[in-house]
């Protein structure tokens, strides 16, 4: 019988009742199964018990970097996918349990201790790979499994990147990241790239945003009209630089680019062109967001 299912049948019972049924599965339970789950101590002081059984349940830091490896390892060794001697089917089918815990438990201790963020990177990549690449469990949708999106998991470990660097070197890093990580069905890369924006917190940091993607975007140019993938790519570091420059106000550089670098790579300029008329809705540009309208008529752009 599930919990749940446990919980609602006992609220139909009186407290005599109750009390008659855990006396009698009490007296059901084997001496040995009553010392080695200490349910003398649970009925007595129950509030004890409790606290006891959080400190067991929490490993210490080292414990949880070496689960968080082991688990990265055997699923990089396919054990989590095919028969083998070290994950029982049971565990095979339910990773997705033993992933959320672990990720409970890093970010308990991420904050303290870098090597919990360097397994917790770690963990980041493994789903990412299992949800883009590899087919490493028995599902191909992990993020969705262990209830957090790609993107909210991303934009953790950029904070964590931010934290462990004396300079603007977390974007660098976050960057190349968004630019080379799978992603999963649900995530566009752009989404991944906006994710680091969202740390970006000051002008400073905003510009050199712009300037690192602008670096990628030209180092792609020269492939973008003969390979597919690298156009879609373009588009959405693109995409993300327009985000950019919105937010420093920096509409004339957002309108040049938007002419210049991004709309002469889509197929129909409309696409493009309503991504720019939203930006501005949605970062109160009312104004700007008329004139641009007006613009977009006079170069008979249909939108």
């Amino acid at each position: 019988m599930r919990i749940r299912k446990l919980r609602l049948l006992l609220e139909q019972y009186g407290d005599t009742t109750l009390r008659d049924i855990i006396v009698e599965i009490y007296r059901q339970l084997p001496k040995q199964v009553i010392e080695e789950k200490d349910l003398d101590l649970m009925l007595s002081q129950f509030a004890k018990y409790k606290g006891l059984q959080k400190e067991h349940d929490q490993p210490t830091v080292e414990q949880t970097i070496e689960q968080t490896e082991q688990f990265i390892q055997l699923a990089y060794d396919l054990h989590y996918l095919e028969p083998n001697e070290l994950v029982s089917i049971r565990e095979q089918k339910n990773w997705y349990v033993t992933a959320k815990r672990l990720l409970k438990h890093l970010r308990h201790y991420i904050g303290r201790k870098n090597g919990t963020r360097v397994a917790f990177e770690e963990f980041f990549f493994l789903l990412s790979s299992a949800a883009g690449e590899e087919p490493l469990f028995l599902s191909n949708d992990p993020f969705r499994l262990i209830k957090v999106t790609q993107v909210e998991l991303f934009e953790e470990l950029v904070g964590y990147y931010k934290l462990d660097a004396s300079d603007q070197s977390w974007m660098q890093r976050a960057i190349y990241t968004a630019v080379k990580v799978p992603i999963d069905v649900d995530t566009e890369r752009s989404d991944l790239f906006l994710a680091v924006l969202t740390h970006c917190t000051n002008v400073s940091e905003r510009e050199s945003y712009v300037a690192l993607l602008n670096t990628h975007a030209k180092k792609l140019q020269m492939k973008v009209r003969i390979d597919a993938d690298i156009l879609v790519l373009y588009q959405e570091i693109r995409f993300a630089e327009l985000h950019a420059l919105i937010a420093l106000r920096e509409l004339e550089r957002a309108e040049a680019m938007l002419f210049t670098e991004y709309i002469p790579y889509f197929s129909h300029r409309s696409t493009p062109f309503r991504y720019y008329l939203d930006l501005l809705e949605q970062a109160g540009l009312n104004d700007e967001h008329d004139r641009i309208e007006r613009v977009g008529r006079r170069k008979h752009i249909h939108f």
